[in-house]
């Protein structure tokens, strides 16, 4: 298959994936000329970065504590926007950042891919193998990301909350339904599993993924589920094969992107547009987070900048990218974190300490580190989730750590939005519904899918 026709396949999927449901579309678009006709063409259709790389769902981010916005910038937002930010149990939810469809459409092409193994007699040769554990990879990571802004929290014994539309097929009409949570959780244990056993340790690019990636994802599904035991374990097995970090004293932090494009702690590569509303521009940080880092600490400089109204700027765009986007990958840091985290909880203070120290020699400015010791586990996790929430800004995590968080009476809490006199605008408290955005009013018109509880 030609680039041409590669592109072809691609704007169709894109334009299917807006709408995958039953009796939508009239006719069946033609794509009998453009249908992957080799392994070459499952490759090439894995290998589009612009597509795959860019799904990671920008409703990751909106609602979390990290920022806010000034009066004008606030006013200026669309409705829609504004009852994101504001947490508005009703605003109207279209389409604005791709969040349903670009994960869907990863979906699809990943099933394309398996399905043209499948009708190769490929499944078994050593490229099938490895392309058919990415296309697994890529159907549990996006599926995973689905899960984190549309339901609750949950896993594969919870069978009575709603999780989402699973896609096995590429057949755009068949209708959709919601799974339950249980169901949504096991699809994508079942997938990452396979996946594991099918993928290579190490991929020769970070915009592929390999078994460091699978086991850093079942590390922070495992996380997500309250299962520190195995989040730990897979944390650690990652660790085993790459543990490398940047250190930032190896880089100009003063730089307006300071982090290198594709830098040596990337497992696994995928960005996300902030949209409208997180524009780097437009947000501040909020100060008790930024008064979090010691001047010693390079973070400090690496991922803020002071405003001209004494206001601080977000500038550290994990991917290292010059543009407005957000990193919602996988890399070494989160798994370190993971690590130290899942060791406190566990009762191995030493070894918390030791991954935690490990991670921030790397971020703090030389010579002035002085290593941590825990003495009890509360002081331990208490350091340790500070550190997460320093470490992993703006990387896709926050929401669900928030979510996961208000499961445990000592860490939940309720979040504010505030405005510039520090006015109460919205109050979001613990298990709220609104923890689980809207799905888009298209999808909910077209496939009747019940929508979420308000």
């Amino acid at each position: 298959m030609n680039a041409q026709n590669i592109v072809r396949i691609i704007y169709i999927l894109f334009t299917l994936s807006l709408f995958s449901c039953n009796k939508f579309l009239e006719e069946k678009p033609d794509i009998s000329l453009a249908v992957p006709e080799t392994v070459a063409d499952v490759r090439a259709l894995l290998d589009n970065d612009d597509i795959l790389n860019i799904a990671a769902p920008p409703l990751l981010e909106m609602g979390v504590d990290d920022y806010y916005l000034d009066d004008n910038t606030l006013n200026n937002l669309n409705d829609t926007y504004k009852g994101i930010y504001l947490w508005k149990k009703s605003y109207p939810a279209f389409e604005l950042s791709g969040d349903w469809q670009f994960s869907y459409r990863a979906i699809m092409i990943a099933n394309i891919a398996m399905e043209t193994l499948e009708r190769l007699k490929e499944e078994q040769s050593p490229a099938g193998k490895q392309l058919k554990g990415e296309a697994l990879f890529l159907r549990a990571f996006n599926n995973y990301n689905l899960a984190q802004i549309y339901t609750p929290l949950g896993n594969e014994a919870m069978d009575k909350p709603l999780g989402i539309p699973l896609r096995y097929s590429s057949d755009y009409t068949e209708p959709i339904f919601r799974t339950t949570l249980g169901e949504t959780y096991k699809a994508i244990w079942d997938d990452l599993k396979e996946s594991f056993l099918l993928l290579p340790e190490l991929a020769d690019r970070p915009s592929r993924p390999s078994k460091v990636a699978a086991l850093a994802l079942m590390a922070r599904v495992s996380l997500a589920m309250d299962d520190y035991e195995n989040a730990e374990v897979y944390a650690n097995q990652a660790l085993d094969i790459y543990s490398t970090l940047l250190d930032l004293n190896e880089i100009d932090v003063t730089k307006d992107f300071p982090f290198p494009f594709l830098h040596k702690e990337i497992i696994y590569m995928s960005f996300g547009d902030r949209g409208d509303l997180i524009v780097n521009d437009n947000i501040y940080i909020d100060k008790y987070l930024y008064d979090l880092y010691n001047p010693a600490d390079l973070r400090k400089q690496a991922y803020f900048y002071k405003k001209d109204n004494e206001g601080i700027g977000f500038k550290g765009n994990y991917v290292g990218a010059q543009f407005s986007t957000f990193f919602g990958g996988l890399a070494t840091d989160e798994l370190y974190l993971i690590s130290a985290e899942c060791a406190a909880r566990n009762g191995n203070l030493p070894a918390a300490a030791g991954r935690l120290n490990t991670l921030l020699e790397s971020r703090w400015s030389t010579g002035h580190f002085v290593p941590l010791t825990f003495s009890d586990r509360k002081s331990a996790l208490d350091r340790i989730l500070k550190e997460r929430r320093k470490e992993l800004i703006f990387r896709g995590v926050r929401w669900s750590d928030i979510k996961r968080y208000n499961r445990d009476e000592a860490l939940r809490r309720t979040l504010v939005r505030v405005n510039a006199e520090g006015n109460t605008l919205a109050e979001l408290p613990p298990l709220d519904h609104r923890f689980y955005w809207l799905i888009p009013e298209d999808v909910i018109r077209i496939s009747k899918i019940q929508q979420n509880q308000r």
